[in-house]
């Protein structure tokens, strides 16, 4: 059975209509990401100057935090740019961005010095998804490029 549209040239146009809002979306939002990025960048080389006196766990602390935090925008980016340019998104994508958020989560749990059944769940849940990264990466289909 082939489902067909009533009206296919209004189909048409709302579809070309929507794409457009998506991509105009998608690009307001990318802006939004790289001016986070520079907020972000400006608020790590802050927190180093003023902890430039603090003993060097702390000055370490603030850097590694605010580093992944970056690195967690760079994944937004990326995976922002991959659906521009293809059209579509990458689980790699994904799957790397949640996989920096868990990395800061891990980060700030270490400095609050969690219970063991935290630290076992975390662990769960990151070992889950680097096996989903593995199998991602192993069986993902070719680009037909």
């Amino acid at each position: 059975m082939k489902l067909l549209a009533k009206n296919p040239e209004m189909f048409l146009k709302a579809t070309v209509i929507f794409s457009t809002f998506i991509r105009l979306a998608l690009n307001a939002l990318l802006v939004l990401i790289c001016i986070a990025l520079l907020v972000g960048i400006y608020k790590a080389g802050i927190d180093l100057y003023q902890s430039l006196g603090k003993p060097l766990e702390t000055l370490l602390q603030k850097m590694l935090l605010d580093t992944v935090f970056i690195v967690a925008l760079v994944e937004i980016a990326i995976t922002v740019l991959g659906y521009l340019k293809d059209g579509r998104v990458h689980v790699r994508y994904i799957v790397d961005t949640i996989l920096i958020i868990m990395l800061n989560e891990i980060v700030t749990l270490w400095f609050t010095h969690p219970k063991l059944q935290d630290m076992i769940g975390i662990s769960i849940i990151v070992l889950t998804l680097a096996l989903i990264r593995v199998s991602v990466t192993r069986f993902a289909p070719k680009d037909m490029d």
